[in-house]
This record gives structure tokens, sequence and C-alpha cells, in this order.
């Protein structure tokens, strides 16, 4: 089986880049980067999540080899 070196499915998650979301407890704006599903508010400590979409981890059989095991784990958890 041959892979691309790059997978243009996986690239926001091998290559995370920061976000700004609102905290869902007081409004405040948070940084959160691409590969983490959640946070917690440095001035209220509400724990916010972010909205994840489909990606290729969810139908990809060759997802986990892609952006490795670890972080193959973390994201299915």
């Amino acid at each position: 089986m041959t892979f691309l070196s790059s997978c243009p499915g996986s690239q926001s998650l091998k290559n995370p880049t920061p976000e700004d979301i609102a905290c869902s407890g007081c409004g405040a704006e948070l940084e959160i980067w691409t590969d983490e599903f959640q946070l917690r508010c440095k001035g209220c400590g509400t724990i916010t999540l972010r909205k994840r979409g489909p990606s290729c981890i969810d139908w990809c059989n060759c997802a986990e080899i892609c952006i490795g095991s670890d972080l193959y784990r973390k994201l299915k958890s």
C-alpha cells in the first residue's frame, strides 16, 4: 500500500493552528488549537468544547498510520 506524504485531510491535525472560540461560561475569547477539543477558561474556569466536524479519522482506514498512533488515540477518545 502506498501513502501520500501529506494527506490534505489530516493537515489541521498534523500541523495544528490556533482558532478563537468564545468561552461557554463567560463569553471571553479563548485560543484553542485545531488538534484540541476542549480547554478550561482561565477567567471563569468553565471547560469549553470546540465543535468537531467529521474528519479523516472517522472514515479513513489509514488515519492511524497517517497521523500517528498517539494523536489518533487522543482524537478518537
